[in-house]
């Protein structure tokens, strides 16, 4: 079981354990490094750190709750605000979400295979899965309302949602194979080719962003509020 830090000190010895575990799994794979590896990098002995996880799949299990939290914030506020972002904005938290993948570039890599091999792992991502995928469908089913996507059916919406994520958690792994260097903009770029032929023209002219003007300030189409969406019954619960 997991120990809650209590004292500043003792957070920044565990901070210290799981800041040295990312960089050697990231360098090295989660495979070729063990918690003595961990212990020695972060400076501490191994009775230290056993004192703080129990095992090298503990610090696995609270570095993607760390990722998975990240995420969360950046996708975070009042559900009724979420429902109005626009195109560019989406596209904008993409990006983020996929420079934040390049930091935690051993799960990008070894997620599925971690999964498997981990029942509690997989119970944690399942349900963080599940969340996200309902909120963005319900958003895309409100774009489809409102005339910012090309009418596709509840079927092609869930397809579109999951077609992204697979490319958001396999991009810098697919990339690294192919021999070239992996960057955040490839996944951002990618996550784009995807996306932007689902959005009707002239509705969202950033989408097609100048590469000179990375900030995309324009403003996106104005959705109808919640209620009014809901009352055609295209959206559904989050």
């Amino acid at each position: 079981m997991l120990r809650i830090p209590t004292t500043s000190s003792a957070r920044r010895t565990r901070d210290r354990i799981l800041d040295a575990a990312l960089e050697l799994f990231n360098e090295r794979g989660t495979s070729a490094v063990t918690t003595n590896h961990v212990a020695a990098q972060a400076g501490i002995s191994p009775g230290n750190l056993y004192y703080w996880f129990s095992d090298k799949d503990e610090i696995i299990r609270e570095l993607y709750e760390s990722f998975a939290g990240a995420y969360e914030e950046m996708w975070s506020g009042d559900e009724a605000d979420f429902m109005d972002v626009t195109p560019a904005e989406i596209l904008r938290r993409l990006a983020a979400g996929a420079a934040l993948s390049d930091r935690y570039a051993f799960l990008n890599r070894e997620l599925l295979g971690l999964l498997h091999g981990d029942p509690v792992l997989a119970a944690g991502y399942r349900t963080v899965r599940a969340r996200r995928t309902a909120t963005f469908i319900a958003l895309a089913q409100r774009w489809r309302s409102a005339g910012v996507i090309r009418p596709l059916d509840d079927q092609g919406i869930a397809d579109l949602i999951q077609a992204l994520w697979v490319i958001a958690e396999t991009w810098l792994a697919v990339g690294e194979l192919s021999g070239a260097s992996a960057e955040s903009a490839d996944g951002e770029r990618l996550l784009r080719v995807v996306l932007e032929p689902y959005l009707l023209p002239g509705l969202c002219e950033d989408c097609s962003h100048d590469r000179e003007d990375p900030a995309w300030t324009r403003a996106g189409p104005q959705l109808p509020p919640v209620a009014e969406t809901a009352s055609r019954g295209q959206s559904s619960a989050v």
